[in-house]
């Protein structure tokens, strides 16, 4: 299989099937309108999705889904009451809705898992910001307040960049969390980090998706060293506390992954189809569908001789 191809196999078959689509859409639907009945929510505000989920850069498996659930401010639950007591109001709704199984708080939300799907929710306790239809606050422990957001404005700014980007940015994006997953505990960078970032690094939309993927690494090299702020300009940085030490160690990964995919092209454009698989599939794993194989002795960028390359196009070196 040519190596353009097999990276559009690969990001396409991160995709949530329509059979996965639609069992977590009857899963969050049931969630949400027992939240409905069982907390007093704003009228006009049920329960919505956020998230990767809300902004389609979710992928396969589907592991997390995030909904915004805006109360109506009582003299005991608004804004300036503790942000704990709105979780634990969510948290008993979602206990009560579901006998048996437990809900943990985190620091903006609650957590709910189901092991018939393997999907978690994570319900994020909301009041709206009065004066603005679209701004909320919401709970933050760490910083033992309410901080404000607007989930919309993310989504509308995610479509947006996907759009100057010839529509590629989302499906590459994909790409680039997949392989963050693979990443040991603790080396992850946040996936909403690695979206907002992606926006200001694939501008235009590239050539072909493995051409998209190294200018998105390596772009990311260079951006994750700064601070990103909240797109909306409302909350904390995106990568708050995120120490020097692990900007400097997730630019070193990063610019390795992009190393690895500069070579990739390199070899499957001289012919070494098979070795540049092995270096993605290395990169990638699983579902990247051709494991490739190592070549004994491969030298890239050097001879005019190389066999012509098998994607499509000529040699860069011929």
């Amino acid at each position: 299989m040519q190596v353009r191809q097999a990276v559009h196999d690969f990001i396409s078959a991160l995709e949530l099937t329509p059979a996965e689509r639609k069992e977590a859409s009857d899963q969050h639907k049931f969630l949400r309108d027992g939240l409905a009945r069982r907390l007093e929510i704003e009228p006009d505000l049920y329960p919505f999705l956020t998230g990767s989920y809300a902004r389609s850069t979710a992928i396969r498996p589907l592991k997390d889904i995030d909904l915004f659930c805006v109360l109506q401010r009582t003299p005991l639950l608004n804004p300036a009451s503790k942000p704990m007591d709105a979780l634990e109001t969510v948290r008993r709704a979602l206990e009560g809705q579901y006998r048996g199984k437990t809900a943990d708080p985190q620091n903006r939300s609650v957590n709910i898992e189901f092991s018939t799907t393997g999907i978690a929710y994570d319900v994020v306790p909301a009041f709206l910001d009065e004066g603005h239809s679209e701004v909320f606050w919401i709970p933050d422990l760490q910083a033992k307040t309410w901080i404000r957001s607007n989930p919309r404005i993310h989504e509308r700014l995610s479509v947006a960049a996907n759009e100057a980007a010839g529509q590629e940015l989302k499906p590459l994006t994909k790409a680039v969390k997949h392989w963050n997953r693979r990443q040991p505990d603790g080396e992850r960078l946040r996936s909403f980090h690695i979206e907002v970032m992606i926006w200001d690094v694939l501008v235009a939309k590239p050539e072909n998706r493995l051409d998209g993927l190294i200018e998105i690494f390596e772009g990311l090299a260079s951006r994750v060293g700064l601070d990103t702020r909240d797109p909306a300009g409302l909350g904390p940085y995106i990568n708050q506390g995120m120490t020097d030490a692990a900007k400097s160690a997730a630019r070193t990964r990063l610019g390795r992954a992009a190393s690895t995919l500069r070579e990739a092209r390199e070899l499957a454009q001289t012919g070494h189809t098979e070795r540049a698989h092995y270096l993605l599939y290395g990169l990638f794993g699983d579902p990247y569908p051709e494991k490739g194989k190592q070549e004994r002795s491969v030298v890239t960028g050097v001879s005019a001789s190389l066999p012509s390359a098998p994607d499509g196009h000529g040699s860069r070196f011929g």
